[in-house]
């Protein structure tokens, strides 16, 4: 799977089938080829890529399975794009166990020319027991490894595992070192149905985090709009939709945020294709397989409406303030919402060093957004390894983006403490005042008293047995003898920040020469021996190394910490600047945050290039296709290309 664009777990993707190319995050409406309500052909004109049906159904009836054999399923569905295939585990659910064996059901998926194939997974209830559960999980992987491996169609194999963490991990262990190509996470309509979706946010992530990471995930009966943001947002790249009829039957419509009865509504809203053409009531007396024909088309619609706005959610790396404000639609929305934010610290891990929207802070909740995590958690470590007086800056005594007052600046250059701003209920220290998201937010102004109380304590407690201050209780001598460079000591926490603790003193030694624009006054280059080894950004205040900064962090960090290590075959291109590709690589420091500047190495660490990588350092063993790190500085990029 090749990646476009990311928001943490979320991505824009892309992966090849035997009949093109599928985009993620997508949906693939169900289609009964005994029951055409919409056909195929015309699901494309609303968005759909590609399309599932059951092959189980197919193979039951003589004349289906006729036709699907002699001319091929795409003639059959009449749909020249991607056609998944679902084994028939569903129907076993639901009516017993099947009369096909795994084998055999593959085996007919493969014959009639399906893209993606499913194997006759055990569907896992939520009311298993463990035992059956595990048995389940085992089971499942069994018949994975009993399929034969052929080059051409995908193989999905499901993650099952009930409500049990464990399982779930276990399974998405399984499945993503086996042979399957396709993720599905299995057994979950039942909670789906039920509108349990706490339960489902812990299940998906326990199978999205512990998978291989470059293969697409697929939600099975996961397609209805007001769950499809937080799913996407947990790393779900695939969804199958049979909701746009099931509601349709009913006279339900579907939108964003839930669904309505049609015989309640006044009007169809302005995006619906029934918009202008009919009334409720009139489509309401119509005879019920056109009145269901038309209501498909308003809930299709509504699908890839809401999949087009998450789309642009992730390009705009604002998806996490998307499902916040979803999730005050339903209080079971909300419910899974605030368990997300249980998973936060699993969650900030794939998070990037900086987003390209700023941190909206609205009240405390925001300060469990998965994006502050390496902020709390590095605020907290500063004080404790800068064990001293501290002071705080009130948030009325400075504002981000406008330099600090002078008393500030002469309080941190002439006493050895630390000096801590008071940002968003939170404590952190002023030399991350133009990092992101200290500089790089919008606030509310809405002050959680308890909160902030809760962060003073968890400071004053670290820095035992020394004080802490407000500013306007500190007494400043703007003629006391300086002590400390703050410019130094910024551009040294800030490298601690981004590249771990003592970083930056390897990075900027003492007698570095620090430069700054003329026109903003804001630190740019640093240099060292004469040349420059980093270049603070003003888009998130973090650095972009050069090489001479790479070989300093290469000195004096252990193999692997902050590499991605590639073979022969790519070192030389990287060397003279060319990007480097996720099937080059050989290994990485799992640590590497997304976003972040990396070093590119040879087998033999030596340093080729500094660039950016474009995933976290899990991701970047599991990805084939796409760029890893995009170069920006390398040892011999003057030479000329081939």
């Amino acid at each position: 799977m090749e990646i476009i664009r990311r928001d943490g777990l979320a991505r824009i993707g892309r992966f090849t089938t035997l009949h093109g190319k599928v985009e993620t995050p997508t949906i693939l409406p169900v289609v009964n080829p005994n029951l055409l309500v919409i056909t195929p052909k015309e699901m494309k004109k609303f968005g759909a890529q590609a399309i599932i049906t059951n092959s189980y159904i197919i193979r039951r009836n003589a004349t289906l399975r006729e036709n699907a054999l002699k001319n091929g399923i795409h003639s059959l569905m009449d749909f020249d794009g991607p056609i998944m295939t679902d084994s028939g585990t569903f129907q076993s659910y639901v009516y017993g166990d099947v009369e096909y064996t795994n084998q055999e059901i593959v085996e007919f998926q493969r014959s009639i020319g399906s893209d993606i194939t499913t194997i006759l997974d055990i569907f896992s209830k939520p009311d298993d027991t463990y035992d059956q559960a595990k048995n389940a999980v085992m089971e499942t992987f069994r018949r994975i490894e009993e399929i034969p491996e052929l080059s051409g169609p995908m193989l999905a194999g499901p993650i099952q595992g009930s409500i049990y963490p464990d399982l779930r991990k276990e399974s998405a262990e399984l499945m993503g070192r086996s042979k399957a190509d396709y993720l599905p996470i299995g057994g979950v309509v039942p909670l789906l149905e039920n509108y349990n979706y706490d339960t489902l946010v812990d299940i998906i992530v326990n199978s999205r985090i512990n998978t291989n990471l470059g293969k697409p995930v697929h939600l099975f009966g996961g397609g209805h709009p007001m769950f499809l943001a937080m799913a996407v947002y947990l790393g779900v790249d695939l969804f199958d939709s049979a909701s746009y009829v099931k509601y349709a039957r009913d006279g339900r419509l579907l939108y964003p945020e839930g669904s309505r009865d049609i015989t309640k509504i006044r009007d169809f809203p302005y995006w619906s294709p029934l918009f202008g053409k009919y009334s409720p009531m009139e489509v309401n007396k119509l005879e019920k397989q056109e009145k269901t024909e038309l209501l498909a088309r308003h809930n299709l619609a509504a699908l890839f409406m809401e999949l087009d706005e998450i789309k642009e959610r992730i390009h705009e790396e604002t998806l996490f303030n998307y499902i916040q404000e979803k999730s005050r639609a339903h209080p079971y929305l909300y419910r899974a919402f605030r368990r997300i934010l249980d998973h936060r610290d699993n969650i900030a891990y794939f998070q990037d060093i900086s987003k390209k929207s700023p941190f909206f802070y609205y009240d405390s909740m925001s300060l469990l957004d998965p994006v502050l995590s390496r902020l709390r958690a590095f605020s907290m470590r500063y004080v404790e390894r800068n064990r001293r007086e501290t002071v705080i800056v009130p948030a009325d005594s400075w504002r981000p983006g406008v330099p600090l007052k002078k008393e500030i600046l002469a309080l941190y250059e002439s006493n050895p403490l630390n000096v801590m701003l008071e940002w968003c209920d939170l404590l952190v220290p002023v030399e991350l005042e133009e990092t992101y998201p200290v500089e790089q937010h919008l606030s509310s102004w809405h002050s959680d008293q308890k909160t902030f109380i809760e962060n003073y304590n968890s400071v004053a407690f670290l820095v035992k047995p020394y004080e802490v201050r407000y500013l306007k209780d500190v007494l400043i001598n703007p003629d006391e003898e300086i002590m400390r460079n703050f410019d130094l000591e910024k551009i040294r926490t800030v490298a601690d920040f981004q590249f771990g603790t003592g970083s930056g003193l390897v990075l900027f030694p003492d007698g570095c020469v620090i430069t700054k624009s003329r026109s903003t006054g804001r630190i740019r280059n640093i240099l060292s021996d004469g040349k420059i080894t980093g270049t603070m950004r003003t888009m998130d205040g973090f650095f972009t190394l050069t090489t001479e900064g790479g070989e300093k962090l290469r000195l004096a960090t252990p193999y692997p910490l902050g590499r991605v290590v590639v073979n022969s075959d790519s070192a030389e291109y990287n060397r003279r600047g060319f990007n480097v590709f996720f099937k080059f690589i050989v290994e990485a420091d799992e640590n590497i945050v997304a976003g972040n500047d990396v070093l590119v190495v040879d087998e033999n660490d030596r340093l080729l290039a500094v660039g950016k990588s474009t995933v976290s350092g899990k991701e970047l063993s599991f990805y084939d296709e796409g760029v890893a790190v995009k170069v920006h500085h390398a040892i011999n990029s003057h030479q000329e290309t081939d």
